[in-house]
């Protein structure tokens, strides 16, 4: 019952409610709603995972955030009504060439967060990596020899009716290495799209966002799911992110997004951090914790929703939290 409503009542609601009855309801707060990219090309190393917002979309977003709220800085604190902070995720040159020109000429401030291993294209993502090799299976589907060698790369039983494309979305982090060993049986060369399509932002391009009202923050090293990390590792991935950020671009105060999902993370991990993160973020919504210190932020690309239903679901699960049922 709980689910049904979360799932088919929840959307309903919060289609049809004007926005203007939940921010009466609420004292102002900053909402944080975030992005990856913006693009109306096809992404071979993003679309196989998910679709991004196009440029129109993205503008009527932004367009319904700015008639509501107020757009301020990451750290803004005296609110005299409801805000917003945008935020865009893993350091993506689509936020360069489309996100920040429009953002600029409307004066909305933003943070994009890094992974410190993949700026200037040093390295691609993992999940990047699977993107591309779905990407090539889809365009290219291979033979029952070839998909058995794919199936042993994977570490995974063949069957014809198990998806290929399925086993290699779902290749955990710590497998990561399998990528590389399947990019060779199908012939695609990760190094080589690094180079050819640039997917990431040089350390140029973001400190002339700087320059135009973009924070920098960090986002880890290289995009693991904190969830299969240890404590010391999920330390070690935020803390030097977190410098590598302060070192090359200045940044006054430490920002952080947690890749994937901050669930689960310990009150010893934002002990074991404090001091050296001024500001963390998560995903779960409107929400607030580590006196203030930790927020959660509003994912603008699920399900293909436009904003004025994603913010209003937001502040209607907000709602129902602070009634504490």
């Amino acid at each position: 019952m709980v689910r049904f409503f979360a799932s088919d009542i929840l959307p309903f609601i919060a289609g049809a409610i004007a926005p203007e009855w939940f921010l009466r309801l609420s004292k102002p707060v900053v909402i944080y709603p975030f992005y990856h990219t913006v693009s109306d090309e096809y992404l071979p190393h993003i679309h196989p995972l998910y679709k991004p917002k196009t440029a129109k979309a993205f503008g009527k977003d932004i367009e319904f955030l700015s008639r509501y709220f107020d757009a301020v800085t990451i750290d803004a604190e005296k609110l005299t009504k409801h805000a917003f902070h945008l935020s865009f995720d893993d350091g993506l040159r689509g936020v360069y060439e489309t996100v920040c020109p429009l953002l600029f000429r409307k004066g909305i401030p933003a943070t994009v967060f890094i992974n410190s291993d993949f700026v200037d294209n040093r390295r691609l993502f993992y999940r990047h990596k699977a993107a591309l090799l779905i990407d090539k299976l889809t365009k290219q589907p291979v033979s029952k020899a070839v998909q058995k060698e794919i199936s042993t790369g994977l570490g995974i039983h063949f069957s014809p009716k198990h998806s290929l494309q399925a086993n290699i979305r779902q290749l955990p982090y710590l497998e990561k290495n399998r990528l590389d060993t399947l990019a060779t049986l199908l012939e695609v060369d990760f190094q080589l799209y690094l180079k050819k399509n640039r997917p990431y932002l040089t350390t140029s391009e973001l400190k002339e966002m700087q320059g135009k009202g973009f924070a920098i923050g960090a986002h880890s090293i290289d995009h693991p799911p904190y969830s299969e990390l240890d404590e010391t590792e999920q330390i070690r991935q935020t803390v030097e992110s977190c410098n590598y950020v302060k070192e090359n671009f200045r940044e006054k105060r430490a920002y952080f997004s947690f890749p994937f999902s901050d669930e689960g993370i310990s009150g010893s991990f934002f002990e074991a951090v404090a001091g050296k993160v001024d500001l963390s973020f998560g995903i779960t919504g409107i929400h607030f914790q580590n006196r203030g210190k930790h927020a959660g932020r509003i994912d603008m690309e699920k399900n293909g929703r436009n904003a004025r239903e994603i913010i209003n679901k937001a502040f209607l699960k907000y709602k129902i939290n602070s009634l504490h049922i």
